[in-house]
């Protein structure tokens, strides 16, 4: 190692000797600082080295989790589904996650286990914002279908107060449904009205709801 820092040395200073005068404070730099920078060098060579190691791995481990899903997705149905997907998503890298937290609370939906679905649409909609009013409404849906109208109403009535007139004809439809199941008539009847307002074609349906709610008060 000794031999082969004097050899840089040498031809360091060869360099020197036939270069013009206005660069010799670079090489005289070179010669001071040559360990250290050869050091840096080597230490952000390692660095990228590492770094592609690990986005390799990460790449490889993503691979690995796709065609593990794939082979729940094909090879269950049911109930069954929905329990091999819910142990996959356990240990599901972070970027495929949400993709399976839908396919989760769609294999619980389709297996008739709403209580389970309702749970996974209400996780989804609470580390998603983006996906928080769709999956807020997945989670009315299934409450109301699990017999539990009076939370489906709680959820649609925060999710209404939160997106204001977006989504406001599927929150108003699914809400109407979930207050006149509770027992809550008059909430019923300003949602069937909000159904009015917006769905003309459904006038004759909707005022005898309408009609048929306010003899109940």
């Amino acid at each position: 190692m000794e031999e082969n820092n004097q050899t840089t040395h040498d031809i360091l200073e060869q360099v020197q000797a036939s270069v013009p005068d206005s660069i010799h404070p670079f090489l005289d730099y070179l010669l001071e600082h040559g360990k250290m920078i050869i050091a840096g060098v080597a230490a952000i060579l390692i660095i990228a080295a590492g770094i592609a190691g690990y986005q390799h791995m990460q790449h490889r481990s993503q691979l690995k989790a796709q065609s593990e899903l794939g082979t729940i997705l094909i090879k269950y149905s049911g109930e069954k589904k929905a329990e091999e997907l819910a142990v996959f998503l356990k240990t599901t890298p972070a970027e495929m996650k949400p993709a399976v937290e839908l396919a989760l609370a769609k294999a619980w939906m389709d297996a008739s286990k709403f209580t389970q679905a309702a749970a996974v649409w209400a996780e989804i909609a609470k580390s998603d914002e983006a996906m928080a009013p769709v999956a807020s409404i997945g989670q009315a849906k299934c409450l109301v279908l699990s017999d539990k109208p009076e939370e489906a109403v709680k959820v649609l009535q925060d999710l209404k107060n939160k997106v204001g007139e977006n989504f406001a004809n599927t929150i108003d439809r699914l809400l109407a449904s979930a207050a006149e199941k509770a027992g809550n008539n008059q909430l019923a009847i300003q949602a069937y009205q909000g159904l009015l307002n917006n769905n003309p074609a459904q006038k004759l349906y909707l005022e005898s709801k309408i009609v048929e709610l306010k003899a109940k008060l």
